[in-house]
C-alpha cells in the first residue's frame, strides 16, 4: 500500500512499468533519488507475500505429516481468490461509473505517467465480470486494480508450491531436489519466491522438533541480509530477475522471523496481528481507495493553494485510516463470507 501511494505521489527515483525512463537512463535517474528510490521502487512486501502463501500450506504438512489440507487448498484455491477479486473488480466499476476516479487529473498535474496508466475508459459490466471469472485469475488482468495482475502469479505459485510439497516433501534427501528446483527457477523466475517459502517452512519445523532456537547473530544476520537483498538496486542486478534476488530476500527472512523469540514476540503485536488478518482485503481495496478519494483530496488541496509538501502529508495521514476503515468493511461484507461460501463448496466437492 505505501509503495503504491509513493508510486501515485511521490514517484522520484521510479524505474518501473510506466515511469517513462529509458532503460540507458535508468540508472542515473535511481541513484539520483538514492536511497528514496529503494522506497519508490519497493516492491519487496509482494514477494514476502508470495512466499508465505507458499509458507503456510508447507508448515501444516511438515508438522501434521498428512495431506488432507493440501487436498483441501488444491480443491479451494480458485474460489478462495475469485470471490474477493470480484468484489474488488465490481466496486472499481462501480467508482469508475460514477466518475469517481481522479488518476488522469492527478497524473497531469505531478507529470506522472503511472498514474496516467489507469482508468482512462470506462469497461462493461460484462467486461469486469470476464475479468473476474477468467482474465485477472488466470491472465493477471488489471485493468480495475493494478494489484491485481499478481492473481494469476498467486494462483499458478500456490498450485506449483501444493505440487512440490505432494512430490517432494515425503522423501529424505528432499534439500538436494530443492536445490535443482532453485536451479530450475532460472528458467521462470516468478517462483523463486514460492519455493522459498516452501524451504523456509521445512527448514522452522526441523528446528521447532528439535527445539533449535539459532544463535541471536545468526538470526540478526538472516534478517539485515535478507532485508538488504530484498532491497537490492534493480539496476544492479545485471542479468539477474527481481523475482529470483528478492525471492531469496524473502526465504532469508522468514527463518528468523519464525526463529527468533524477540521477532516472534514483535510480530505478535495486537496492532500487527490485526493488521494481517486484514492484509489480503487492505492489499485489494486501497487502489481503488487512492485513485479516487486520496486523488480528489490531492487535487483539491492543491487548487486551495496548499503546498506540495503539506500535501502529501495531509493525503498520507488520512489515507491510513480510510484505507483501514475500508479494508476491514472489504474483509467482513466480501472475504470473511467469501471463506465460509469456499468452505461449503469444498464440502459439497469433497
Amino acid at each position: 500500500m505505501i509503495f503504491h501511494y509513493l508510486l501515485a505521489y511521490a514517484a522520484f527515483g521510479y524505474i518501473g512499468w510506466e515511469s517513462g525512463v529509458a532503460a540507458p537512463d535508468r540508472a542515473e535517474w535511481y541513484f539520483r533519488y538514492f536511497p528514496y528510490s529503494v522506497l519508490s521502487n519497493g516492491s519487496w512486501p509482494l514477494y514476502i507475500f508470495f512466499a508465505i502463501i507458499a509458507f503456510i500450506p508447507a508448515f501444516i504438512f511438515f508438522q501434521k505429516g498428512t495431506f488432507d489440507n493440501l487436498r483441501r487448498q488444491v480443491t479451494i484455491r480458485y474460489f478462495r481468490l475469485f470471490f474477493p477479486v470480484a468484489g474488488c473488480i465490481l466496486s472499481a466499476l462501480l467508482v469508475w461509473k460514477a466518475g469517481g476516479f481522479f488518476s488522469q487529473p492527478l497524473g497531469n498535474l505531478l507529470n506522472n505517467n503511472w498514474d496516467k496508466a489507469f482508468y482512462t475508459t470506462v469497461p462493461s459490466l460484462k467486461n469486469a465480470l470476464f475479468c473476474a471469472v477468467y482474465k485477472t485469475p488466470f491472465a493477471g488482468d488489471s485493468e480495475y486494480c493494478s494489484v491485481l495482475w499478481c492473481m494469476s502469479l498467486i494462483l499458478y505459485g500456490s498450485y506449483f508450491s501444493y505440487l512440490a510439497i505432494m512430490g517432494v516433501a515425503m522423501l529424505k534427501r528432499r534439500y538436494l531436489i530443492y536445490c535443482g528446483l532453485f536451479l530450475l527457477t532460472f528458467a521462470d523466475p516468478s517462483y523463486t519466491a514460492f519455493l522459498g517459502g516452501m524451504i523456509a517452512a521445512d527448514v522452522v519445523v526441523a528446528l521447532n522438533k528439535k527445539k533449535i532456537v539459532l544463535p541471536g547473530w545468526l538470526n540478526a544476520l538472516l534478517f539485515v541480509g535478507g532485508c538488504v537483498i530484498g532491497n537490492f538496486p534493480e539496476v544492479w542486478l545485471g542479468k539477474f530477475s527481481v523475482f529470483t534476488v528478492y525471492g531469496i530476500g524473502a526465504f532469508l527472512v522468514l527463518i528468523p522471523c519464525c526463529n527468533s523469540i524477540w521477532l516472534q514476540k514483535v510480530l505478535s503485536n495486537r496492532f500487527l496481528v490485526k493488521a494481517g488478518q486484514y492484509s489480503f482485503a487492505l492489499v485489494l481495496a486501497h487502489f481503488t481507495i487512492m485513485m479516487s478519494f486520496s486523488a480528489w483530496l490531492f487535487l483539491n488541496l492543491h487548487n486551495n493553494g496548499i503546498s506540495y509538501a503539506w500535501n502529501l502529508v495531509i493525503v498520507f495521514l488520512t489515507a491510513i485510516p480510510v484505507n483501514w476503515l475500508v479494508g476491514v468493511i472489504f474483509y467482513h461484507l466480501i472475504e470473511k463470507p467469501s471463506a465460509k461460501l469456499t468452505d461449503w463448496i469444498y464440502r459439497k466437492l469433497a
